[in-house]
């Protein structure tokens, strides 16, 4: 057992608590996790290089003997004014998902606003995403069509991070949000470059979405769909796909404006891109 963190109130975590809260979370049950992650479970305990800390967490999860590893590396180049550098683009899904896109055997999209890493048995299968990053074909519906997939937050708060409700937005084709289509250069890791357009599902000018999804993220654990363990000073938390699919799409066919701030009306609907790089990178959709 090897402590790796001490949280606020100087209690100690070590990579053995992270193997236990993965399971009490029953996140070894799955086939698939689709990881969201944000690992400062505490301060770091002095002399633990990072490399040596992401190599100790993967551990864990590989210890659950899960068939497949797919972590979001979304990069929103395209919108950024960047082009999409598919063996260099960095995520900004943080440090934990950047070291697991690059650890050998694994296979990354081609998506330039939201690819994902894949192991490389999977290539065949997410080789040919979408030109629409939240639509048919893309890689959130992809995953939706496999078997047994779990969402993972190793650490991320469910409420701050969860696009997979965008893409069932999409796919029910909410009102509040449109297509919005950048065009930019993909280099592949072979030092092609392919022009690409791409589309991506985003909200309308003056719809008013909260800052937190706090109150599905609620609801998903009082109903026992989300299952939560505090490590440190954060959580780990384990939610199946199907009952995150069926859940969202529930949500919205009773009440369209669940996943908004307030009601939206029909002057709110202006199809007009709502993000900028003038307040720093953009990194949302």
């Amino acid at each position: 057992m090897e402590t790796l963190f001490v949280d606020k109130d100087g209690n100690r975590v070590s990579d053995l608590d992270i193997e236990n809260a993965l399971v009490a979370t029953g996140a070894h049950k799955s086939d698939t996790l689709f990881i969201h992650s944000d690992i400062m479970f505490g301060s770091l305990v002095q002399g633990i290089k990072r490399n040596e800390l992401l190599s100790v967490l993967f551990d864990q999860i590989k210890k659950l003997n899960v068939r497949n590893i797919i972590v979001p590396t979304f990069t929103y180049s395209f919108p950024n004014g960047e082009d999409y550098d598919v063996l260099n683009s960095r995520t900004s899904m943080g440090v934990f998902n950047e070291y697991v896109r690059k650890l050998d055997g694994r296979y990354r999209t081609d998506d330039p606003l939201l690819s994902v890493s894949v192991p490389e048995s999977l290539q065949d299968t997410f080789g040919r995403v979408s030109y629409h990053s939240l639509g048919e074909g893309s890689a959130l519906d992809i995953i939706h069509q496999m078997g047994n997939v779990s969402f993972l937050f190793f650490g991320a708060e469910m409420s701050e991070c969860f696009t997979y409700v965008h893409y069932v937005e999409k796919i029910l084709d909410v009102p509040y949000r449109f297509d919005m289509s950048f065009e930019g250069n993909v280099i592949y890791p072979d030092g092609t470059v392919k022009r690409r357009n791409q589309t991506i599902h985003t909200q309308c000018r003056g719809a008013v979405l909260p800052p937190k999804y706090e109150h599905f993220e609620s609801e998903m654990e009082d109903r026992g769909y989300l299952k939560k363990k505090r490590i440190g000073d954060r959580y780990i938390a384990c939610l199946s796909e199907k009952d995150a699919y069926r859940e969202i799409r529930d949500h919205i066919l009773n009440d369209i404006s669940y996943f908004l701030s307030v009601p939206f009306n029909e002057a709110d609907m202006v199809k007009e891109y709502t993000y900028s790089t003038d307040n720093g990178r953009i990194t949302h959709c």
